[in-house]
């Protein structure tokens, strides 16, 4: 019996463990993706009108996939704060490119 208590007990550190370990690379998935957004979104300006569209989508896809890695991580603030961020950018495209010939 305190064997089997011994061996639960390990095994439940193992899947303690991995699931710790899941979510620092959830994290570290979601400041990467967070970044690679950002650094599309300023590729929008400098692609001015011509190639605008394709960085917005760039960007909005890092966003979307940045807030799912948020919520592997069980940070629902941080998946509120980039929904937040990945609309500001949608509006921002939409009032600046998209009827301006950047589709």
């Amino acid at each position: 019996m305190v064997a089997q208590a011994a061996f639960a007990q390990r095994g439940g550190n193992r899947n303690g463990k991995a699931a710790r370990e899941a979510g620092i690379a959830a994290r570290v998935d979601m400041v990467r993706l967070e970044a690679m957004a950002e650094a599309a979104y300023d590729a929008m300006y400098e692609a001015k009108l011509v190639g605008a569209k394709d960085r917005y989508e760039e960007a909005r896809l890092n966003f979307d996939c940045a807030i799912d890695a948020a919520r592997r991580a069980r940070l629902p603030q941080e998946a509120a704060r980039l929904t937040r961020r990945r609309n500001q950018v949608s509006r921002i495209y939409n009032s600046q490119f998209r009827y301006s010939g950047g589709d």
